[in-house]
């Protein structure tokens, strides 16, 4: 299942939908004890938050709901206990898109929407230049680091080529496309 949810996450990137990789920014905070459903040594505990949540999942067989995290597991948003069902996360500063992103026999897939104004101006700077970057080809890991680079640190080397990767320089991009050393952050 898992294997799926990141073969769904790079399938809505490759279709355009842009906003399934936004919800990287996506939270939850956890109300009850929570076990993976792929993993269930995994728990989250109450009042940890759970992060970049990147869909919600409704499988059709049970009609059990999750969040799913980029690079993370899956967790029911509700727990069963003393035969009463209870919520388990909450999202903090995303929703879940009115739209399906994904469907099969299995399951449901829905992307998350984030609302702007529960997150900070420069996370959603780094965040909407990571997109974009994704869009234009860069890795997942490569883009994060030149997007955070180029909102934190606007004059180091890294800043300077992504900028002109964005003015549509095709040197600039192939550049940052190679993974540079310079373009480690944080």
């Amino acid at each position: 299942m898992m294997r799926r949810k990141i073969c769904l996450s790079v399938l809505l990137l490759a279709a355009g939908i842009p906003h399934a990789w936004a919800a990287d920014l996506c939270r939850a905070v956890v109300l009850h004890d929570v076990h993976a459903i792929e993993a269930p040594g995994s728990v989250l505990r109450r009042g940890e938050y759970d992060t970049a949540i990147t869909q919600y999942s409704v499988a059709k067989a049970t009609g059990v709901a999750a969040f799913c995290s980029h690079g993370g597991h899956c967790y029911p948003t509700h727990v069963v206990e003393g035969g009463r069902r209870i919520e388990a996360l909450r999202l903090t500063n995303c929703r879940v898109g009115a739209s399906v992103a994904y469907e099969d026999s299995e399951e449901t897939i829905y992307a998350l929407d984030v609302i702007r104004s529960a997150v900070a101006p420069n996370d959603l700077k780094v965040d909407d230049l990571d997109n974009r970057l994704i869009e234009l080809g860069l890795c997942s890991a490569c883009a994060g680091n030149a997007a955070w680079l180029y909102v934190h640190a606007p004059n180091s080397r890294c800043a300077q080529v992504t900028r002109k990767a964005l003015e549509g320089n095709p040197d600039a991009l192939a550049e940052l496309k190679a993974d540079p050393a310079y373009c480690e952050a944080r």
